[in-house]
């Protein structure tokens, strides 16, 4: 089974550490990292950029709507991911648990959906001159239990054809639909012990459904890709660029 591990952590808290703490910290995620990498099941990761980068776009009556910040304003920020490969729903809380941030914050465990979508080898993007960014899709759930299911259909053919566009155009570094918010488990270590609870990190109108990774020469450029995501005319897609950790790998 597959799950993304979202890391939802005080962006202030880690702010007023001193500067040897902090690179400590990053010492134990390249740890925790490397050690995740090491089982042959993981998935994409990425540290994200502090939320005061974020954009957030949407198109409303045809028109792109471009607004800087974060989607949701709360006291702990999604700072990054980690996508895996779990036996079960208990393996990947095992490893939520050592994720470092558990210990000061939350992470969020998704099911990743089974779409049945060709899973066709992607040859790496050319990020010469180009950032990557993480675009992240919020939409209402229930809008899509309302649909028929010609109109489901018709809104997730043009994904693929988004998500194969993406592609042919060297965009794509990765790319996943997650489960309904009522699979989603929270895990946090609170004095050495697990405590998990269900449901998603947030209750908001609209909801986590799925993300991008994306290159892009500039946010211009990943503005104007995300605004051809479907959930741009019903929701609102956000677009966080994607911090460089590669001195910790």
């Amino acid at each position: 089974m597959h799950y993304v591990l979202m890391i939802h952590a005080s962006e202030s808290r880690f702010a007023a550490l001193p500067k040897e703490q902090v690179e400590a910290v990053l010492q134990e995620y390249g740890a925790f990292t490397k050690n995740l990498m090491g089982t042959g099941r993981a998935g994409d990761c990425a540290a994200l950029d502090a939320t005061h980068t974020a954009t957030r776009v949407q198109i409303r009556d045809g028109k792109r709507v471009v607004q800087d910040g974060p989607f949701a304003e709360t006291r702990e920020q999604l700072g990054g991911y980690y996508s895996l490969d779990a036996k079960d729903e208990e393996e990947a809380l095992a490893w939520a648990a050592k994720i470092p941030d558990a210990q000061g914050g939350t992470i969020e465990v998704r099911p990743i959906k089974a779409t049945g979508a060709p899973s066709a080898e992607v040859a790496p993007p050319d990020a010469k001159g180009k950032k990557e960014y993480l675009f992240l899709i919020y939409e209402a759930e229930s809008r899509w239990a309302s649909l028929s299911q010609a109109e489901a259909t018709a809104i997730f053919t043009r994904y693929m054809d988004f998500s194969k566009s993406l592609k042919q155009n060297g965009h794509f570094v990765a790319g996943e639909q997650l489960d309904t918010v009522k699979k989603a488990k929270c895990v946090s270590v609170k004095g050495g012990e697990r405590v998990v609870r269900d449901g998603p990190f947030a209750e908001t109108r609209e909801q986590l459904g799925g993300y991008y990774r994306v290159v892009a020469r500039d946010l211009d450029e990943a503005i104007a890709l995300a605004a051809k995501i479907p959930a741009a005319e019903t929701g609102v897609v956000e677009i966080r660029p994607i911090m460089d950790t590669s001195a910790y790998e």
